[in-house]
Parts: C-alpha cells; sequence; structure tokens
C-alpha cells in the first residue's frame, strides 16, 4: 500500500511538473503579432509601434519573454536601437526585446529597406509565432533617410500609389498622411549603421 501511495505520489507531481513547465513556453496561435514592421533611421514611433504580446497555451501573457525581430534578404536592422530594444548584431540581423509583465513588447525598430512578402521572423524565446512584411523610410537601406530615399517615395507617392513599401500608416496606398511620417523622419534625420 505504501509503495502505491508513493507511486501516485510521484505520478501526479510528474503531471504538475509538465504542465507548470509548458505554461512559460510561447504559442503561436495564442500570441498576436501584426502584419507589418514599419520602422525608420531614427526610430521615432510611427503610428503605436509594432506590438507583439506572447501568451502560452492557456492564453496566458509571458512576462520577461524574449522577442527577436529576425531579418533577412535586403531588410537590415541598425546597429544600435531605441532602448528597451537592443540589436543583436554583428551575432544575427535582428531586434530583440524582453516582453512587460503583460506579455507585450512595442518596437521602435530602426532598419532600413523593404520586405513585400512575409520575410522577418518574430521569434519569442526562440518558438517561432509569424513572419511578417516590413517597411522603413530608408528604402534603399543605406543608414539614412536621405534624399534617395525621397525620390524613391515621391516616384510611389505620384505613379504607383499601391505600392506596400511607401505606405508607412498602413491603409492600403502610399497617400498624403505616409509622406507625413516621411516628412517627419526626413528632416529630424538620426542616420543609422545597418547590421553586415
Amino acid at each position: 500500500m505504501l509503495a502505491r501511495a508513493r507511486f501516485i505520489a510521484i505520478f501526479v507531481s510528474s503531471i504538475f511538473a509538465a504542465t507548470a513547465g509548458n505554461a512559460a513556453v510561447p504559442s503561436p496561435p495564442n500570441s498576436v503579432v501584426e502584419p507589418v514592421l514599419v520602422g525608420n533611421s531614427n526610430g521615432t514611433l510611427i503610428g503605436d509601434g509594432f506590438r507583439v504580446t506572447v501568451r502560452d497555451i492557456a492564453n496566458i501573457p509571458i512576462g520577461g519573454s524574449l522577442v527577436d525581430l529576425l531579418f533577412a534578404g535586403a531588410v537590415r536592422p541598425y546597429t544600435a536601437q531605441v532602448p528597451p530594444s537592443g540589436s543583436l548584431c554583428p551575432a544575427a540581423p535582428g531586434i530583440r526585446q524582453a516582453a512587460n509583465a503583460a506579455g507585450n513588447a512595442v518596437f521602435q525598430a530602426r532598419f532600413g529597406g523593404y520586405a513585400n512578402a512575409f520575410a522577418i521572423q518574430v521569434r519569442a524565446d526562440g518558438v517561432l509565432l509569424s513572419q511578417v512584411m516590413a517597411r522603413s523610410t530608408d528604402i534603399n537601406a543605406d543608414g539614412t533617410t536621405a534624399v534617395g530615399d525621397f525620390n524613391l517615395f515621391r516616384i510611389n507617392f505620384l505613379f504607383n500609389p499601391p505600392a506596400m513599401e511607401t505606405d508607412y500608416n498602413e491603409d492600403g496606398a502610399t497617400l498624403v498622411g505616409d509622406f507625413d511620417i516621411f516628412r517627419k523622419v526626413f528632416l529630424n534625420e538620426v542616420p543609422g549603421i545597418p547590421c553586415p
């Protein structure tokens, strides 16, 4: 009888241990990730920032979760980011931020280039939550929002309004609201260094 009681106690404690261990694993279906990362060269907050909410399988927020934005292709994060975010360069082209107690991470990402495909990985504690599109006022990814970027923006504004790479306010077209965002960054430029 004593052996059976011990077995039941060990079995029940192992179930609770397994449940507690799994509670802190990010759950992609329960987490919330915005579909488009909009950033710029100086770190100005665009809209309400790029928001990620990390939740576990029980839909409980995971405070302290490390949220990574991992870049690919021609989109390059800068080596300096707006705190509380930090750069993962040179180890990887990415940006990291710890989620707050409510499981939220809000990025004011500094990067250059754009991806009109879902190419930027959003990971929490190594778990892939989603892949998103990205766009920056530093369209040509040279480390600054300058005259070359203005010319590219101007072409889309005048001749190709549906262009996604210059739709900074995410309303579906390159219009006056996007020009206002571009103008503010252009006139308050703080150049950065793209990750190699």
